[in-house]
This record gives C-alpha cells, structure tokens and sequence, in this order.
C-alpha cells in the first residue's frame, strides 16, 4: 500500500534540495564560501538520499520486492529494463559520491564537488524521479 505522506515529504526534501543546489550551479565557484561548500555537500547528500529512498521504494510498489541497500534498488531496476545500462553507471558513481560525501568526509576534493554543481550532474535524478512518481501513479 502507498504511503502518500512519506511521498510527499520526499517530494518537499527532493524540490527543496534541487532549488538549492540550482541556485549554486548559477553562481559563480570564485564566491563560494567555506560555508557555501558544507551547504553544498549537505544538499547533495540529502538529495542523493532521497533519491535512494525513491528507488527503493518505487521497486517495493512496483515489483513488491523489499531491498535493504541502495545498490540493490539500482541494481533490480536495471535487471528489469527500468534504468539503461548507461543510467545505472551514472547512479552508481553518484551512490559512490554520496557515500564519500558522508563515510570519507575528510578526502572530499572541492574540485568535484565544483564540477557536480556546475554541471549539474545530479540532473539525472531528478528525471527518473518524475519518471518514478507518474509510474506510481500508475499502480
């Protein structure tokens, strides 16, 4: 049964999170602050975050499947044609980041983290979040 609350809140943490890290993306790298940085870091972590959470909840409803780790939710939506191989690449290296933003927060390069900001490289969560939220609607 969906939890039309835990959406939601999702929903709230993912556009509040997004609206942040866009902000950063539109200005320019040479301000940012120390403080800018763990701004940073923490919005893209608790954006990772939730997507993770998506996943995994998306395979429950969908497949009535219960995962208990990240990679397995990426893993099982590939296997069943949901992620392209290309997307399941990019999702593992932004796992990985999430799990440097959060385990190895003393080796984080500010250089990649400027990089993700810029480019926005989080933008292929985003897609497959909606992608994700019209399917449930579906079911």
């Amino acid at each position: 049964m969906r939890d039309i609350a835990y959406e939601q809140s999702l929903l709230r943490h993912q556009r509040k999170m997004l609206r942040i890290l866009d902000e950063y993306s539109q200005e320019s790298v040479n301000d940012w602050t120390e403080r800018d940085f763990l701004a940073i870091q923490r919005a893209l972590q608790v954006y990772i975050e939730s997507f993770i959470g998506m996943a995994r909840y998306f395979v429950q409803h969908k497949y009535q499947l219960s995962v208990s780790q990240s990679r397995e939710a990426i893993d099982e939506l590939k296997s069943r044609g949901d992620l392209s191989l290309e997307q399941h690449q990019e999702l593992l290296k932004i796992i990985g980041f999430r799990n440097v933003l959060v385990h190895d927060y003393l080796e984080i390069n500010d250089g990649i983290v400027q990089a993700v900001i810029k480019n926005r490289l989080y933008a292929l969560l985003e897609e497959l979040l909606l992608e994700w939220q019209q399917g449930l609607e579906l079911l």
